[in-house]
């Protein structure tokens, strides 16, 4: 089951990649899918591993845990001890086993609980934060993201164009307008706050990359 609807651009996209883009984790993607938790696309797992590698984070901050596939990815791409919320206990006990069999709980530390609330107790500074999370509360998180970066930090967002109906491409059904509204609010927050440069990429179900200029 995918969790996007791909267009052309994204399929020859994914007609590039290896078969691939972790082989080591493809039992963890599977158990996402087959549990119906939502799971970064392809070619944003292969997006993220090159963002880790280019950043050698020491801190990461992931919200949106999942059964543990993207946080996988950049730890066994980085040198970086991962911190991690989400709040649906069956994938973070499902994550917990993906990172103990891994050999990665030494460097883990997971938050089971509502964003909202675990973030403004979150302590240090991230080199590299990622958001997979519930959309439609991308704006609500984003000052308290900002906060966490240090100068040179890295925010690195996934599903921030929605399947390309944030575009105007595929029509927004009534259930989904909530969502698509309060993503715009956060695509222009996250495009004009003068603290972040960001640019948007359409990749997978599009990914916003910012780097934090000033404090």
């Amino acid at each position: 089951m995918s969790y996007y609807e791909y267009g052309k651009t994204e399929k020859y996209l994914l007609s590039l990649l290896p078969e691939s883009v972790q082989p080591e984790l493809e039992n963890v993607r599977s158990e996402a899918l087959d549990m119906g938790v939502p799971v970064i696309s392809e070619t944003g797992a292969q997006f993220l591993k090159l963002i880790v590698t280019l950043v050698r984070p020491a801190r990461i901050l992931e919200i949106g845990t999942g059964t543990g596939y993207s946080g996988l990815i950049m730890l066994l791409n980085s040198k970086a001890k991962l911190y991690t919320i989400d709040f649906d206990s069956a994938a973070v006990e499902c994550a917990r086993r993906n990172f103990r069999d891994a050999g990665m709980s030494g460097r883990t530390e997971i938050y089971e609980g509502d964003a909202s609330e675990v973030l403004p107790m979150v302590e240090g500074r991230f080199d590299l934060i990622f958001l997979d999370g519930p959309k439609g509360r991308y704006y609500e998180f984003l000052p308290y993201l900002i906060d966490l970066m240090p100068k040179g930090g890295v925010l690195l967002c996934d599903n921030v164009l929605y399947s390309e109906r944030m575009s105007g491409e595929r029509a927004v059904p009534h259930s989904k307008h909530t969502i698509a509204e309060r993503l715009g609010l956060f695509m222009e927050a996250v495009n004009s706050d003068e603290r972040i440069m960001t640019s948007v990429l359409p990749v997978g179900d599009g990914m916003s990359l910012s780097i934090k200029v000033r404090s």
